[in-house]
């Protein structure tokens, strides 16, 4: 038996094709990161986002007068205990309960939800304490998301003042284009001890140039009854040229429309 020593024999060409495989490597993932740098834009701070919506706010217009369907009832059921049908006025600083069908607690609630939205819009002091402001709210950047097909800012809302029933602890969409807030959602205080706990969702939408709260959702924890939800869709608004008194007043009318719904259940 013959024994003979194998010897590896190494080929110039193995090397060539390893040096050209960590070349091509390379390449694609400096193309890729060209890429990814190319199609992305950078974030805005928290404090750039909070200023733009801040200025959006407070240069969109409103409608003058709006006209809402409000329905009240049990949170578990599909029934509605009360319609009710109001018109707000923002020219007169008065709204108009135009058409009711069920029991009278729903108007009850109704009313109070309308008389404080109207204070509210006619005091300027008490507007900017519950506008969505770096004065009312500390502010915490939690990314970004997608509602109906459109992107937005997510932001936290924590109250500066948690024992003030007008503020909202919860979170707030803005959009990425126009920095107008889209959403507002999360719980109130109670000022009453027989509401446990308030839920609110406030939505906003900008037909025709216009920024107007369009629908809201509001469920309190009622201690022995249960949970009570009341809604609010809009179903019409006029623009109007206003008067020299509301046009002043604009922008209290703007913070009065995100705070009608914090003390609809208390």
């Amino acid at each position: 038996m013959v024994k003979s020593d194998q010897t590896s024999v190494f080929h110039p060409s193995i090397l060539y094709v390893e040096v050209a495989m960590r070349a091509i490597i390379r390449m694609l993932l400096l193309l890729v990161l060209t890429v990814t740098a190319q199609g992305s834009n950078p974030a805005p701070s928290l404090t750039s986002i909070v200023e733009h919506m801040e200025r959006a706010q407070s240069e969109i217009s409103i409608p003058n007068h709006v006209t809402r369907d409000y329905r009240f009832g049990r949170q578990d059921s599909a029934k509605v205990d009360s319609d009710v049908f109001a018109d707000v006025d923002f020219r007169t600083g008065k709204y108009t309960v135009k058409k009711v069908s069920g029991s009278g607690a729903g108007v009850q609630v109704v009313k109070r939800i309308l008389e404080q939205e109207v204070s509210i819009a006619a005091s300027s002091q008490k507007s900017r304490l519950t506008a969505v402001t770096q004065e009312n709210y500390v502010f915490s950047y939690l990314g970004e998301t997608i509602l109906d097909g459109q992107s937005y800012y997510l932001l936290r809302l924590d109250p500066k003042r948690p024992k003030q029933p007008e503020l909202i602890s919860g979170q707030v969409w803005v959009d990425q284009q126009s920095f107008l807030i889209r959403r507002i959602e999360g719980g109130v205080k109670s000022s009453s001890w027989w509401v446990k706990k308030i839920h609110v969702r406030l939505d906003f939408a900008s037909p025709r140039g216009m920024w107007v709260l369009n629908g809201m959702e509001a469920v309190a924890s009622v201690r022995y009854l249960g949970d009570r939800k009341l809604t609010s869709q809009m179903s019409s608004f006029s623009s109007e040229a206003a008067s020299v008194v509301a046009a002043k007043s604009a922008k209290r009318v703007r913070t009065a429309r995100r705070s009608l719904a914090v003390s609809a259940l208390k």
